[in-house]
C-alpha cells in the first residue's frame, strides 16, 4: 500500500506547514462532494480553507497536481478508517468459530455475517453518503489521471483482500474468485442506493448479502 501512496505536490517541511497543506486537501474534498471535481480552482479551494491564495499555489502550482493529492488523502484515509476496521471486525468474528464447524454453527456464522455487512453498506449509504460521493469521484479522476490509476487499483484490492480473507477462512477453495463476487454484488448495492437511498431496506441488502453468502458456502461444500 504505502508505495501507491505517492502525493505530487510540493512537500511541506514543518508541522504547521503540514497541517496548511492538509487543510487545502481537505477543503478540495468538500468542494468535490458538494460541487463536483471541475469546480476545484486554487481561489475556490483557498476561500474553502480559509487560507491565502498564495498557499494554494506554494503547494500546487499545478491544479492536476491539488486533485490528485486530495484523493491520495481520500484513498490513504478511506483504507485506514473504513476498510481496516471492517476488515478487523469480520476476521475477529471469523476467528472466534471453530474450524470445524456444523451445519448449524456455519449457518449461524453466515447469518451474523450478513447482518455485519448489511450494517456497514447501510450505515455507509445513509451515514457515509460524502465518502461514497468522493469514491465515485476518486474512480472517475483515476480513469483520467495514469498517477492514480495505481492508487485507485491498491485501493480496490486492498478490499478483495479483506474479502478474500474472510472467504478463506469461510473454508472457500476460490477465495479470489469469490471474493470478486461479493464484491462485485457489494458495489452494485451501494451504486443502486447512492443514487435512491431509500431503495432497499437494511432487510433487503441482509437478504442480497446472505443469498451471496450461501451460494458461496454450497460451492465450497460440494467441492
Amino acid at each position: 500500500m504505502t508505495s501507491a501512496i505517492q502525493y505530487q505536490g510540493r512537500k511541506a517541511r514543518r508541522a504547521g506547514s503540514e497541517q496548511r497543506r492538509r487543510a487545502i486537501l481537505e477543503a478540495a474534498l468538500r468542494i468535490i462532494i458538494r460541487d463536483g471535481v471541475r469546480s476545484v480552482r486554487h481561489r475556490a479551494v483557498a476561500k474553502e480553507a480559509d487560507v491565502p491564495l498564495s498557499a494554494t499555489t506554494y503547494y500546487f502550482k499545478d491544479i492536476t497536481d491539488l486533485i490528485a493529492d486530495t484523493f491520495t488523502l481520500f484513498a490513504e484515509q478511506a483504507m485506514h478508517d473504513v476498510i481496516e476496521p471492517f476488515r478487523d471486525q469480520a476476521f475477529a468474528l471469523i476467528d472466534g468459530v471453530p474450524a470445524q464447524m456444523s451445519d448449524e454453527q456455519r449457518q449461524s456464522l453466515l447469518a451474523t455475517l450478513a447482518e455485519m455487512t448489511a450494517a456497514y453498506v447501510i450505515n455507509e449509504v445513509h451515514n457515509m453518503r460524502d465518502h461514497l460521493i468522493a469514491e465515485q469521484a476518486f474512480l472517475h479522476e483515476a480513469l483520467l489521471d495514469e498517477r492514480l490509476r495505481e492508487l485507485a487499483a491498491v485501493y480496490k484490492q486492498k478490499q478483495l483482500d479483506v474479502l478474500a480473507g474472510a472467504c478463506e477462512r469461510l473454508g472457500s477453495k476460490e477465495p479470489v474468485l469469490d471474493a470478486e463476487v461479493f464484491f462485485a454484488v457489494l458495489y452494485g448495492i451501494e451504486q443502486d442506493m447512492l443514487a435512491a437511498p431509500d431503495k432497499y431496506t437494511e432487510a433487503d441488502v441482509r437478504a442480497r448479502v446472505a443469498h451471496t453468502l450461501e451460494m458461496m458456502a454450497r460451492t465450497t461444500q460440494a467441492s
